[in-house]
C-alpha cells in the first residue's frame, strides 16, 4: 500500500546561528545534510533588518518586511494576515495534506507579541523560556519541542512542518559567542539529529521521499546581539537536501524556502519573492535598515 503523501518536507528553524561559529562546531546531522545537498552562506536581504521576527516572517510567507511589515519582534502587524504560511498553503491546495509547527519561542506560532508568524499557528511548550530566559529555560524548551515533533513525525503522516529551536541564541544574547555558544549549537545538532532519526524510522520510510531544510534567521557580533549591519549579524545560512533538492545551488534567499517547500508538492507559490532552489544565481549584498534586536 502507498503512503498517503509521498513527499514530505521538514524545515528547521535553529536561530541565531553565527555562519564562521557553526563551522567550528561539531554538527554531523547537519553535516549529513550538507553532504547530500548544500550548504551555503544567506546574506540576510536588505528589506530584512537582522532580528528575528521579520526574517522568521519571510521563511513562513515567502516575502520580505516591506510587504509583511513585521519590523521587529514586539508587534503583529494587520499586513501580515495578507500572507499565509507555507503550511496553510499548502493544506488549502491539498485539503488532504497534514502538517505542523512546533517551536520554543512562542511569537513562532502563538498569537503573542510580533506572532503568530505561521497563521497556521502550532504547539508551544507549557512554559515559555522568555520568562526566566537564561540556559536553562531554552534547554528545556527546546528539548521538548524536540520530543514532540519526533513523536509526531516517526508516527504521522505529516506532509509539511516547521520546527524551531532558539536556545543557541539566547545563549549569544546572555554570553556572547564563545564556547558557550559553541556547545548550545551542538545541542541543536543533536535536537536536529532526532527529528532525522525519527523519519528514517518510519515504518513506510522507503517508500517516501524527505527534503530537510535547516536555515538560520540572523548571526551575532562577538559580545552577542543583532539588529545591525556587520557581517557577522548580516551572514546567515542556509542547508537542504532530498530527492527534489537540487546539487548545483549557488545562491538561496531565506523567501526561497516558501517557494521550494510548495514545488515539491506541485503547488504554485503565487506573488512572492522568493524562487526555488537553483533558481538563484546571486546573492543578495544590499544593507537593511537596522532595528533594535530581541
Amino acid at each position: 500500500m502507498a503512503v498517503k503523501n509521498e513527499s514530505h518536507v521538514l524545515v528547521v528553524g535553529i536561530d541565531g546561528v553565527r555562519y564562521d561559529s557553526l563551522m567550528s562546531a561539531a554538527t554531523p546531522a547537519l553535516d549529513q545534510i550538507a553532504r547530500n545537498g548544500f550548504l551555503l552562506p544567506v546574506h540576510v536581504h536588505r528589506k530584512n533588518a537582522t532580528i528575528s521576527g521579520p526574517v522568521w516572517a519571510t521563511v513562513a510567507t515567502g516575502v520580505y518586511a516591506d510587504r509583511h511589515n513585521v519590523t521587529g519582534n514586539r508587534v503583529h502587524p494587520l499586513e501580515l494576515a495578507a500572507y499565509q504560511d507555507f503550511t496553510a498553503v499548502l493544506r488549502a491546495a491539498r485539503p488532504e495534506s497534514r502538517t505542523m509547527i512546533a517551536a520554543s519561542w512562542f511569537p513562532v506560532a502563538a498569537a503573542t507579541a510580533c506572532g503568530p508568524l505561521f497563521s497556521s499557528r502550532g504547539w508551544v511548550p507549557e512554559e515559555d523560556p522568555e520568562e526566566a530566559n537564561d540556559g536553562g529555560s531554552w534547554v528545556s524548551a527546546d528539548d521538548a519541542v524536540a520530543d514532540y515533533a519526533a513523536g509526531r513525525l516517526e508516527r504521522e503522516d505529516l506532509a509539511a512542518s516547521f520546527v524551531y529551536f532558539g536556545e543557541a541564541d539566547v545563549e549569544a544574547h546572555n554570553n556572547g559567542t564563545g564556547i558557550g555558544y559553541i556547545s548550545a549549537i551542538q545541542r541543536c545538532d543533536s535536537r536536529l539529529k532526532r527529528l532525522l532519526e525519527a523519519i528514517e524510522s518510519r515504518p513506510r520510510r522507503d517508500a517516501e521521499f524527505w527534503t530537510v531544510i535547516v536555515v538560520t534567521d540572523h548571526g551575532h557580533v562577538d559580545a552577542g546581539g543583532h539588529g545591525g549591519e556587520t557581517e557577522a549579524e548580516r551572514t546567515a545560512w542556509i542547508a537542504a537536501c532530498g530527492e527534489r533538492v537540487p546539487r548545483d545551488v549557488v545562491a538561496v534567499d531565506h523567501a526561497d524556502i516558501f517557494s521550494q517547500v510548495l514545488a515539491t508538492f506541485g503547488v504554485a507559490a503565487g506573488d512572492t519573492d522568493g524562487l526555488v532552489f537553483g533558481a538563484r544565481r546571486d546573492p543578495q549584498e544590499q544593507p537593511a535598515t537596522t532595528a533594535a534586536p530581541r
